[in-house]
């Protein structure tokens, strides 16, 4: 089957339509999702050539591993006002939980070889590590190789299947009217938001965007994990303006307060922590070594305080002095007076 416009993302929407144990996907079901989910029409007759390839693909598959006669693609005998339903007879079933067949590792693994031309770019110095991470996934190479190198990952993270539906909403510029309950908060609320950017921070994903309502207006941050649901507006959405790598450049994490300037902090670390701090930057985009200590043990940052600095720097507990300035010095004072006092007999 040729691989026409949207043939990929077509396939994976299906897959997880067929997937949900509670939905009740017909036909015509089917064509309305994928033409709004793409912003795009598709006949009648691609959804229907589609899931010909679907079934095909299974039954090539792992289809020898079942009963195809006892447990069909898909089940038998479910209707809709007389209109069959298309669902999985088995969840193992996904085309997400199969390992990739011959011909699907030749492509990818041709995909990798074209891709790697561009490592010795610096804009591309995040294939480094993304080579490692799909050929391990997909089992690429020998059947030891994920004895040899560990990611971190949170696997209970909730906000996870929200970034690619988010960021298919970036790619469209689509105005989102989403439900919200931020941990503050003890019931959700709705909130306009004109999309703009995702960022992962400490295993988290945010996405940073325009709110637009009568309590605030303004650049807000959402929690991927904090959202409950989301629907798309008719609205023209407002352009961003925001240099992303500028907005980041001045803090530490997502939390930004546009009232305050960026100050140059500097910190002292302990003969054992500098070397750790100079390989592994805290804040790589401002950085420095402060040259007026004769040990090499200072280094100065210019960024907008908040949590997430705070965070950092408690991180380093006794090996780290802040020497200022004194709005630095006393959150951090006031975190150790505190922390003190469970300790104290």
């Amino acid at each position: 089957m040729p691989l026409n416009k949207n043939f990929q993302k077509r396939i994976t929407i299906l897959d997880e339509c067929f997937s949900s144990p509670a939905a009740k996907w017909t036909l015509e079901k089917l064509i309305e999702h994928i033409t709004e989910a793409l912003d795009d029409s598709v006949s009648r007759k691609t959804i229907q050539n589609d899931i010909k390839y679907i079934k095909e693909k299974i039954e090539e598959g792992i289809g020898r591993n079942y009963d195809m006669e006892e447990f069909p693609v898909f089940q038998k005998g479910l209707f809709d006002t007389k209109k069959t339903i298309f669902k999985y007879s088995r969840s193992e079933y996904a085309l997400g939980n199969h390992l990739l067949n011959k011909s699907d590792q030749e492509q990818l693994s041709e995909t990798l070889s074209i891709l790697s031309r561009y490592r010795n770019r610096e804009e591309f110095n995040w294939l480094d590590e993304l080579f490692p991470r799909i050929e391990s996934a997909f089992d690429l190479v020998h059947e030891d190789f994920s004895g040899l190198i560990s990611y971190q990952s949170n696997r209970d993270y909730t906000g996870q299947p929200l970034v690619g539906k988010i960021y298919n909403q970036l790619v469209r510029k689509k105005v989102l009217e989403i439900e919200y309950q931020s941990f503050k908060e003890s019931k959700s609320s709705k909130r306009i938001i004109h999309p703009y950017h995702l960022k992962q921070y400490n295993n988290r994903w945010f996405l940073f965007g325009f709110q637009e309502g009568v309590k605030y207006n303004g650049v807000t941050t959402l929690a991927l994990d904090r959202i409950l649901g989301f629907s798309e507006l008719n609205l023209d959405i407002i352009q961003n303006e925001i240099d992303w790598g500028d907005y980041f450049d001045e803090i530490i994490g997502v939390s930004r307060d546009k009232d305050i300037n960026p100050v140059e902090i500097k910190l002292r670390f302990s003969l054992e922590r500098i070397n750790y701090v100079l390989t592994k930057p805290i804040h790589g985009a401002t950085q420095k070594v402060d040259k007026s200590d004769p040990e090499n043990r200072t280094i100065t940052i210019l960024v907008i305080p908040n949590r997430e600095l705070y965070q950092t720097l408690l991180s380093f507990g006794s090996d780290l002095e802040v020497i200022s300035p004194d709005i630095v010095k006393d959150e951090i004072k006031k975190h150790a007076i505190e922390m003190n006092k469970y300790y104290t007999t």
